[in-house]
């Protein structure tokens, strides 16, 4: 094909084809270093981990004395899903009855319910300072 071209013609396209041996053996050399890396980290981290240790900051005397409180996690887990929970707890007292002490005859009703009331002027608002 490339035969009828004449010197310094410049058909636009290649005319020749690509060597598959170079290719082989790139592709070859490229695989053997990389399981050659990946067989060298098993050794470097082996050697690494027992290392570590050595390096670490060592552990205070008195850590075992400490006070702690273990009562109550230190880190909120999930803070959205808590405070979800805690929406749907306050939606739950706000918005329904119940008996806050049965003995006293003290309820609690919904609050949309109570603005109503004291609105209409059938219930009154606590004075200041007196916890009823």
């Amino acid at each position: 094909m490339a035969d009828h071209l004449q010197e310094g013609e410049n058909p636009g396209y290649e005319t020749t084809d690509a060597h598959i041996k170079p290719l082989l053996y790139i592709g070859l050399v490229v695989l053997v270093l990389m399981a050659s890396s990946f067989l060298g980290m098993i050794p470097l981290l082996k050697v690494l981990g027992y290392y570590q240790p050595l390096l670490d900051d060592p552990v205070p005397t008195l850590v075992q004395e400490r006070i702690t409180n273990t009562t109550s996690p230190r880190l909120q887990i999930d803070p959205p899903r808590m405070k979800f929970d805690l929406e749907d707890k306050e939606n739950e007292t706000l918005g329904t009855y119940a008996w806050v002490d049965e003995d006293l005859k003290v309820v609690r009703i919904p609050i949309d319910r109570t603005i109503e009331l004291v609105r209409s002027g059938v219930l009154a608002l606590p004075k200041a300072g007196t916890t009823q």
